[in-house]
């Protein structure tokens, strides 16, 4: 078994090297590849990351020449470790996550003997100790999301019209999830089927590698964790969360930069989950039968 890991860097350094070395601490095989994929950080520090592991053994670093956005430039490393070093599985993990089990390819392993399965998650340790995997077992209807567009589409002009100080922060996060019931309370500590996976690790099979060569490419950021689970359920391919599988997620930076965004941050994200939930958007249309 040979097993790579895309580490997708963008400006933070110190994470990325945590996230390196917790894979060269934790893992348990010496058959495995680790590619990080600088997407064109705007402070350079592509260039530090590829000079700190150069010549390091089981290291790639990859320096994109213009930010692909996640799921393109998590792509970049799939490829590589899938048509270079010819990987059986892929881990694709944000850069601030970190192994924190000595069995993390052993589990793989025998998940896979024992489902076959095309995706796979685990459970996630967080600074705030919440339970973020797996997210949730339905995929959302066309009408659902249809809801969610109108409303992103009313919070973006408000936005360009200046009108953004009524938005509060708790607000501004609401907005983008849009409207529906509370998020219900998922089983972390039980293996489940078909459910949906948090983006920041997923572990790639040989059947998906063999199918795909990534990520979606049609979005720059948001909604992929949504647009593979749809795409799996269309395409009758396995996802599994599995809690003896383990990572821990440190997420407090996302969450700040979410807290303190601007006028023109949010404009950004909101054209982009417009953007991202058209090509959500085709797939759920032709698992209702109307594509």
């Amino acid at each position: 078994m040979c097993i790579g890991f895309v580490i997708l860097h963008y400006n933070v350094v110190k994470e990325t090297e945590k996230c390196v070395a917790s894979i060269f601490e934790k893992i348990d095989t010496d058959d495995f590849e680790i590619v990080v994929v600088d997407n064109c950080s705007p402070n350079q520090s592509g260039l530090v990351v590829q000079q700190m592991f150069t010549g390091k053994e089981h290291v790639t670093v990859i320096l994109n020449k213009k930010n692909l956005g996640f799921a393109q430039g998590n792509n970049v490393g799939f490829r590589y470790l899938k048509h270079e070093k010819k990987c059986d599985f892929i881990a694709m993990m944000n850069n601030d996550t970190y192994l924190i089990q000595d069995d993390f390819c052993k589990v793989i392993e025998e998940e896979y003997k024992n489902s076959a399965f095309a995706v796979l998650g685990p459970k996630i340790y967080s600074p705030a100790g919440n339970d973020s995997n797996p997210v949730k077992k339905h995929v959302m209807t066309v009408a659902e999301l249809e809801k969610k567009r109108a409303r992103w589409r009313r919070f973006r002009m408000r936005n360009i019209l200046h009108l953004g100080f009524f938005d509060t922060a708790y607000s501004f996060i609401a907005d983008r999830l849009g409207p529906g019931p509370a998020k219900k309370h998922m089983q972390s500590d039980i293996r489940q089927e078909n459910v949906e996976l948090h983006g920041c690790c997923w572990i790639f099979s040989p059947k998906f590698i063999e199918k795909y060569d990534g990520l979606n490419p049609g979005t720059f950021l948001y909604q992929e964790e949504d647009i593979l689970f749809a795409q799996m359920l269309h395409d009758k391919m396995l996802m599994v969360y599995n809690p003896a599988l383990k990572i821990y997620h440190s997420e407090d930076a996302a969450t700040n930069s979410v807290c303190e965004s601007s006028r023109k941050k949010k404009i950004f994200i909101y054209e982009n989950y417009l953007k991202s939930s058209e090509v959500l958007l085709q797939i759920l249309k032709k698992i209702e039968g109307q594509a």
